[in-house]
């Protein structure tokens, strides 16, 4: 591993051709496994933040521990660049991002996104798993909105934080602009703040992340542009980090191409 910075998220769709969307992140699923998975804390062993997987090419440590208390949370942006000398597996993992490896999530096609955001935050905000998305208890599932579930809870500065976790990614040519990109954060924003209004006091955070993945300049601006125009209401509380990659196609498609190469 490099001893410079890194973000790493994936979330790999279940086929190259077919376009990512909130649908296909965990989010927007349904949580009727959470009933039937452990329940226990998860404590991330307090390995070493001085490596990680990536290198950081913008943006700064920390990224969103000082908009933990802001009512109106910014927009926050970074960059991670992959090499290929560099391996997606278990051994290049904190602690944390290795019990979300082996454990299975609540579906869908996100494993590696959530593993990399929690590595992202872990190594730039000092965080710690708490739970994975099938160990957060909700309220009973009714019909006054979805019931999405949020991708993990971790610990920030004593603080429970839920994230969630999608990407801005369609394959060429099919278009990503303002217009998918407003859609996208929209539909998981209102996942964001359904799971925070049905979570039980136990696991209640102050704040949830919603971590978006994009893999070029062109989605990255069209998420930046997009969202300022969504409804405040709908933005809440909620901070956004917007992460582009360079050459981790691996974060956004299947089969996973080697790290430094984007899909196919």
């Amino acid at each position: 591993m490099r001893p410079s910075l890194l973000l790493l998220l994936c979330s790999c769709s279940s086929s190259p051709a077919a376009p990512i969307d909130a649908s296909s992140d965990d989010v927007g699923q349904s949580d009727s496994t959470a009933d039937v998975t452990s329940n226990d804390v998860i404590v991330d062993g307090g390995d070493s933040r001085n490596d990680i997987l990536g290198t950081f090419d913008m943006g700064a440590c920390p990224l969103v521990t000082m908009d933990l208390g802001s009512p109106s949370p910014p927009l926050e942006q970074d960059g991670l660049t992959f090499v290929s000398a560099e391996k997606w597996e278990r051994a290049a993992l904190s602690t944390g991002g290795q019990t979300l490896w082996d454990i299975p999530n609540a579906g869908g096609s996100s494993i590696e996104s959530e593993i990399m955001s929690f590595e992202i935050l872990h190594y730039c905000e000092g965080a710690t798993l708490l739970k994975t998305e099938t160990q957060i208890q909700y309220a009973p599932p009714d019909d006054s909105g979805a019931n999405t579930i949020t991708d993990l809870e971790v610990e920030i500065q004593g603080k429970k934080v839920g994230v969630s976790v999608t990407r801005g990614y369609v394959p060429s040519p099919m278009p990503f602009g303002v217009t998918e990109a407003k859609a996208l954060l929209e539909k998981k924003l209102i996942g964001v703040n359904r799971s925070s209004m049905r979570v039980l006091a136990q696991d209640k955070w102050v704040k949830q992340i919603l971590h978006v993945f994009v893999a070029s300049q062109s989605a990255h601006d069209a998420v930046a542009q997009a969202w300022p125009q969504i409804d405040p209401m709908i933005r809440a509380d909620t901070i956004v980090l917007l992460t582009k990659t360079t050459g981790g196609g691996f974060i956004y498609c299947n089969p996973d191409p080697p790290l430094g190469s984007e899909c196919p």
